[in-house]
């Protein structure tokens, strides 16, 4: 029986190396290729490199792709920036040493092959290395140009990664990352930097009167209506479902209530026509302004951002309320 159990146990350790091994491949070629992890993509990939490269004990057992291991992409790709710059550099070297190396050779062929004008043999020979100097020199521009290329579609992935796919907007995880850089630095130039959440109010109700195809039409032309309606310098992203963030750099937390309050009555104004049924749709939003203050970290912004919002929508909701010092500040409409 314990032997069984044994035998069992290394078959198990085997085949996790295997599948191991599987996802490892399914990530580089996610990679090479400019796309990805969604979990239909992955899931293809994966076993697109199982029947590939015959790893019958997984064909054979049915192994369930391992979850996408969107955390470890991520953490690998935040930690690109520097990396890339180093690769950058490295090719850069390399080509540029390389090149020196290949010009220098060829240099010293030339010179001998004048010299030896009388020994054909010697002659073809160095005319032979010369050629291969010259193929060496293309392989050297080929593999400089495939790096570059590289580089290229792991940038790609990080702008990808940062996207909502509805609205075209940066999403949380980017809201996440930059709201950390911004607050180094408005602490290091001693700027106010103020947070806006936005929920639109009662939306479930539009999803259930019209349908989730609407309901996406009304979350894509809110995401114009913020972009039309703030800086360049502001941030805009989708936080999730109905749930929106606009981070505004150079801005207290007064003005930052002042910004939500214009938001609020763009939207509120705003009609949708819904052709299918000929109606005309409103909606209204609450929103939240917090200001970072001595304490604050990115957890802490957000979660008094959130209080604010929270305050605006328990208050009767299509309103502004912002966390400004101590007490909290509405302007309700």
């Amino acid at each position: 029986m314990a032997e069984h159990t044994q035998q069992t146990k290394k078959i198990e350790h085997y085949l996790a190396g295997q599948v191991a091994q599987v996802v490892r491949n399914t990530i580089k070629n996610l990679v090479r290729k400019g796309l990805l992890p969604w979990p239909d993509i992955y899931s293809t990939e994966f076993w697109h490199v199982v029947y590939e490269n015959g790893y019958d004990e997984i064909i054979l057992k049915k192994t369930k792709p391992p979850t996408v291991p969107s955390q470890m992409v991520e953490e690998f790709l935040e930690q690109t920036d520097e990396i890339l710059g180093d690769v950058k550099d490295t090719v850069s070297s390399f080509a540029s040493d390389a090149k020196e190396n290949v010009d220098s050779i060829t240099i010293g062929l030339k010179s001998l092959e004048q010299k030896v004008q009388h020994d054909q043999e010697l002659k073809g020979e160095i005319k032979q290395l010369l050629e291969y100097n010259e193929t060496l020199s293309v392989h050297i521009a080929q593999i400089e140009k495939e790096l570059v290329q590289h580089v290229g579609f792991i940038k790609d992935l990080q702008k990808k990664l940062r996207i909502d796919h509805l609205t075209g907007l940066n999403n949380r995880r980017a809201l996440e990352t930059d709201l950390k850089k911004e607050i180094a630095k408005a602490r290091r130039y001693q700027f106010p930097l103020s947070i806006i959440m936005i929920d639109l109010d009662h939306f479930k109700d539009v999803n259930d009167s019209y349908g989730y195809q609407i309901g996406n039409n009304v979350l894509q032309k809110l995401a114009d209506i913020l972009r039309n309606t703030t800086r360049e310098i502001d941030g805009i992203y989708r936080y999730g479902g109905e749930n929106f963030a606009i981070l505004t750099p150079h801005t207290n937390c007064q003005d930052g209530m002042t910004l939500a309050e214009r938001l609020r009555k763009r939207v509120a104004r705003h009609v949708f026509t819904v052709k299918r049924k000929g109606h005309r749709l409103t909606v209204k939003a609450s929103l939240g302004v917090a200001e970072l203050n001595l304490e604050d970290t990115v957890d802490s912004l957000l979660v008094r951002a959130n209080k604010a919002l929270y305050k605006a929508e328990t208050s009767g909701k299509n309103r502004v309320v912002g966390l400004c010092g101590k007490n909290p500040q509405s302007d309700i409409t």
